[in-house]
């Protein structure tokens, strides 16, 4: 599919609440699968999300954010710091589950931490990317499971086709 610029005319307040709902997805992709969902329904089509070119993507930002975890993830762990850091993100009480409160425990981090400060700062990012994959992760079991319940099960028990 070829993309190009196209300008459209929308109400401004529903453009930014959108826009601020979606991110950090961009939101020419959201508007993209809207209409596109639109278009199918209007031809008598069932819409197939992974077929769509959103759940490629989200497949490929997943697989890009694992590696970037791992990446900030492995000098903490060589420095022997990242246990601690954990630890400091948990006493200052950071929401284990989804990070989202993340943007408040960062300056307590800061303030507390006995470890590195440049340590501190990446491991924070390394939270902020957890964060994020955590939410593409979101998207995925949304998308699978929505459309694998339509879907024909397959046998893998004698091994992948």
């Amino acid at each position: 599919m070829t993309r190009k610029p196209t300008s459209i005319y929308v109400d401004r307040d529903v453009y930014d609440r959108l826009k601020e709902l979606v991110a950090p997805k961009p939101i020419s992709q959201e508007l993209n699968e809207l209409m596109t969902k639109r278009v199918a329904e209007l031809e008598g089509e069932e819409y197939d999300p992974l077929e769509s070119a959103d759940y490629e993507a989200v497949k490929r930002e997943h697989a890009t954010l694992i590696r970037e975890a791992e990446k900030l993830a492995k000098p903490l762990k060589k420095r022997k710091t990242f246990e601690q850091l954990l630890d400091l993100a948990i006493e200052c009480g950071i929401d284990q589950q989804w990070l989202s409160n993340l943007a408040e425990v960062a300056p307590r981090m800061l303030q507390k931490g006995d470890v590195p400060k440049e340590d501190i700062h990446q491991f924070i990012t390394l939270m902020e990317v957890t964060q994020k994959r955590k939410e593409a992760e979101k998207k995925l079991d949304e998308i699978r499971t929505t459309d694998l319940s339509r879907k024909e099960k397959v046998d893998f028990s004698s091994g992948i086709p």
